[in-house]
């Protein structure tokens, strides 16, 4: 999301994009936003983690077109891509203590620039409230079908990774 400006830089005027993505989350809409390039490895840790994800679900909906007889090879696969996943986001675990400086726990952490504090706050906000509860659903869900019980998932049952539109 970007602020555009007016000819004398001044004044800031909300863009439209900008004014549904503010309205969507309910804020108000004279919130500041502003771009923000993302380094080389914040955009490796981030890009990885959505490829790892995409190709999760691709095992996901294999599995649930898979005739009952063939669940067990298509579960093993689904397993295999979510401890990609898992690996993935634990990348990105490293690569946040990483930019905090890698501080003992508890202490504050110490960032080189704005932009890893940005960088911080963004992965780890996303690895905390999305990639975990995703991955641990998850895991849940393929370990109770491969014991043999029966298991109907729901879009809802799901954490979401993304917002909705």
């Amino acid at each position: 999301m970007a602020k555009a400006m007016t000819d004398d830089d001044t004044t800031p005027i909300t863009r439209l994009q900008d004014a549904r993505a503010l309205k969507q989350l309910g804020l108000s809409l004279n919130t500041p936003v502003s771009d923000q390039q993302c380094s080389e490895a914040y955009s490796r840790h981030w890009l990885a983690l959505m490829n790892a994800h995409m190709e999760f679900m691709k095992a996901v909906r294999e599995c649930s077109d898979a005739e009952p007889d063939a669940v067990p090879p298509c579960l093993w696969q689904a397993g295999r891509r979510l401890e990609a996943l898992e690996k993935a986001a634990g990348h990105c675990v490293d690569f946040v203590t990483e930019l905090g400086g890698d501080v003992p726990a508890g202490a504050e952490p110490v960032f080189k620039s704005d932009q890893d504090a940005t960088e911080y706050a963004l992965l780890r906000w996303f690895v905390a409230e999305r990639a975990i509860p995703f991955i641990d659903f998850w895991a849940n869900a393929i370990i109770t079908i491969a014991e043999g019980n029966g298991l109907t998932i729901r879009p809802e049952d799901v954490p979401p990774w993304t917002d909705e539109d």
